[in-house]
Formats: C-alpha cells, structure tokens, sequence
C-alpha cells in the first residue's frame, strides 16, 4: 500500500503544490486514469469484456427458434385436446389433467371390450363344428352379406339345422320380407341375433329347414339361399316407393359365402 506524506512533511504550500502536480503526472503516464487488471491486461478492453455484434446476432437468433418451436408445440397439443374434447363421451371438466384421465379410462374400457369381443370370435365355428352362442358376432359390416352353414357336431344334429347370417342396409320392412321369405322354404327360426348400428343391420338366424337331410339338402339349401338372397339384395331406398328394382339406389353387391 503506498503511504502518503502528510501536509506537514512536504513542507510550505508551494511544496505541497510541486507534490500534488507530481501525483497526478505519475497517474496519467500510468494509464490515464484507467483501471488495470491484476493479470496487467485493461478492463475496458472491448475484446474482453464487450460481446460482439456476431454472437449478439446468434443468441437472438436462437431466442427467437426456440420461442417459435414452443408456440408451435403449445399449438399442437391444444389441438390435441381439443380432438379429445370432441370424441370423448363425458367432459364435465375441460381441465388438461381431467380430460387426460377420462381419456385414458375411455382407452382402458375399449381394449377390454375388444379383448372380449375378440375371445367372444375367436373360436371360429366350421361346418363340422358345434354352434354356440358366443361364436359368432352379429356387428354390421359395411358390405353386403349372406352366410350359410349347417350346425350341429354329426349327422343327427345337423339335419335340417341351419345358421343364417344375414347383413345389409337396415330398413322398417325388413322383418316381414323374412318372415315371408322363411315360409315359402318352410324354414322355422329356433334363435335369433340382431343388431343395427349407422344405417346397417345384421341378423343371425339359427333355422329349421324341412327337406335338409332327407336326401335333398343341396336342392333346400339353395332354395334357402334364393330366398334370403332377394332379401338382401332388395334396396333400401325402394321401402314406401313402389320401386323394387335390383339395381336402385342403395343397392350393393351381396357377398354370398357358404
């Protein structure tokens, strides 16, 4: 630390003058007035303490990047909630968390009910195999259908046992035209399955059918066929129109599988 005279050592006033001129020259050739660093490097030295015009481009430049994934992430996920807002069943809360944990209880609920649908299908029954209730599903499909097959696991059982599997557009005169067209093949319902979902109807029929296994089961099968048949290809748009044509509006073409 550097000691200073006192006023009386450097003697009158004009010595005091003389000492205090000497000073300030000694501060001046030392820098100026400007501060030094310890290492003897000059704290104002814009290299080293300034950031350039470069790097001050590049952090906006980042800022900004980032700024704009993050809106355009906040966008999407507040799309996605609203998506879900949508689908989900029951939304009394519209909170993130609440609408979260009703979606996943909605997903929880579907796989079960698909996994016991798909236990419920999974035994897929054949001509030669024993019908049962859970074999079979009677959810509408988009297209056209009619299926036959005998049931029963022998020759006894099966005889005159047939499984209809009838799927097409639903329409209120639908039942009569079956019932019509079971009497004129003298065919007697013992089970029925139905189902309607969008427009569509499905229906299975477990029959008794006078004539199977009496020695003309092809010849009462196929009258079965054709009499179903003319069911499912009847269009929906000819109910209350007089228009019974086979090629109206509505009409699709059935798939006929045995």
């Amino acid at each position: 630390m550097q000691r200073f005279q006192s006023f009386y050592e450097v003697g009158n006033c004009s010595g005091s003058y003389n000492f205090v001129q000497g000073k300030m020259w000694l501060n001046n050739n030392n820098g100026g007035g400007r501060g030094r660093r310890m290492d003897g490097g000059d704290e104002n030295d814009e290299s080293a303490c300034a950031v350039g015009p470069a790097t001050a481009a590049a952090e906006a430049k980042a800022n900004k990047s980032h700024s704009e994934a993050e809106r355009r992430r906040r966008k999407r996920i507040n799309g996605h909630l609203a998506t879900l807002r949508t689908l989900l069943p029951t939304t009394i809360k519209t909170d993130k968390a609440s609408l979260l944990t009703e979606a996943v209880r909605c997903v929880r609920e579907l796989k079960k009910a698909t996994a016991e649908l798909a236990a419920a299908i999974s035994p897929e029954t054949t001509a030669d195999s024993v019908e049962t209730p859970a074999s079979f599903t009677t959810f509408p499909s988009e297209a056209d259908e009619l299926k036959l097959s005998y049931t029963g696991d022998d020759d006894d059982t099966r005889a005159g046992n047939v499984r209809a599997a009838i799927c097409c557009e639903d329409r209120p005169e639908i039942m009569p035209e079956l019932a019509r067209a079971l009497k004129s093949v003298e065919g007697t319902v013992v089970r029925a399955e139905m189902s309607t979902v969008g427009g569509r109807i499905k229906i299975a029929l477990w029959l008794r059918v006078e004539g199977l296994g009496k020695g003309g089961d092809e010849a009462a099968l196929a009258a079965v066929k054709l009499a179903l048949k003319e069911v499912v290809d009847r269009p929906a748009a000819a109910v209350g129109s007089g228009n019974h044509l086979p090629g109206g509006p509505g009409n699709k073409r059935p798939r006929l599988l045995m």
